[in-house]
């Protein structure tokens, strides 16, 4: 009996070292996120409870490059942190702007090139935000991303409204997206 007790607990162990979830400010969106079998990076998001954003899978496919940023990640660090502010644009349609989220980094590691790759995740009260890092190890100075094959998997008629990230210009156009259809 307490052989099979202690293997519980074990197993208990690796499969909590593998999920970390955090919720927004206000309590009401919660994310979950983990590594699948196959190092796979996967997350979800449900809103009072209720799923919103079932499992679904984030990663980059790069170009002439042997090692994709999409499998074979295990997760090597967490750092949770929560900020809010209240700043006053100088014109517009409100005269203060709240700017209030808690915030989740997850570091994941892939032994097999030895990168890092961070997903900054951050949940407001009204929505998620987040965007992937790249530490410069591992080889991975400089790279051009042949496909994103992040997902947005609705679980309802959701609508998800989004901007290509570009460090030249921040000048786009939002773009609309509604379930099922591909980002």
């Amino acid at each position: 009996m307490k052989k099979s007790f202690t293997i519980l607990l074990f197993l208990c162990a690796v499969f909590s070292a593998f999920s970390e979830s955090f919720t927004s400010p206000d309590g009401n969106l919660s994310l979950n996120f983990s590594v699948n079998g196959s190092g796979v990076p996967v997350y979800s998001l449900s809103y009072k409870g209720r799923p919103v954003v079932a499992d679904s899978r984030m990663g980059l496919l790069l170009k002439n490059d042997k090692f994709s940023l999409y499998d074979g990640f295990e997760i090597s660090g967490v750092e949770n942190s929560s900020f809010s502010e209240v700043w006053n644009p100088v014109w517009g349609e409100e005269s203060a702007i709240e700017n209030t989220y808690n915030q989740m980094k997850v570091s994941l590691l892939q032994k097999k090139s030895g990168r890092t790759m961070i997903i900054n995740f951050r949940l407001f009260n009204d929505g998620l935000g987040f965007r992937y890092e790249f530490p410069q190890v591992g080889g991975l100075n400089y790279f051009v991303i042949r496909e994103e094959l992040t997902e947005f998997a609705m679980t309802g008629n959701h609508t998800a409204y989004w901007i290509p990230g570009d460090y030249d210009s921040q000048e786009y156009e939002y773009t609309k997206s509604r379930r099922g259809e591909r980002l």
